[in-house]
């Protein structure tokens, strides 16, 4: 299955950039959002599992942003990284729950 270039959440679509490892390494990133650009962008060398991570973890800060959390930074990347590491593990731990969802969400 392809990765995904883009994602649409509330009013806005966000482009889904894939950046080489010597990018991403260069600024000390796995993935990043800027929502001023609608882009997230994630270095395309990471497996599938480490990318759906990242991938949830960048949408919640997009989360975050149309909510208006107004978290500090160090907190709001606490909720990001603890909440995308939980996604990662509940969907990797239960496929048939993956399954379902797909289903129920098709169109």
């Amino acid at each position: 299955m392809r990765k995904p270039k883009s994602v649409k959440f509330g009013h806005r679509d966000f482009k889904i950039k894939y950046i080489t490892h010597k990018e991403a390494s260069k600024r000390g990133i796995y993935g990043e959002v800027d929502t001023s650009l609608n882009q997230i962008v994630i270095d395309k060398t990471l497996d599938g599992k480490v990318t759906f991570n990242t991938l949830v973890h960048e949408l919640i800060h997009v989360i975050a942003e149309h909510y208006a959390w107004n978290l500090p930074a160090k907190d709001e990347e606490l909720v990001c990284e603890t909440t995308g590491n939980a996604l990662a593990d509940l969907f990797n731990q239960n496929p048939k729950l993956v399954e379902y969802l797909a289903f129920v969400f098709k169109k």
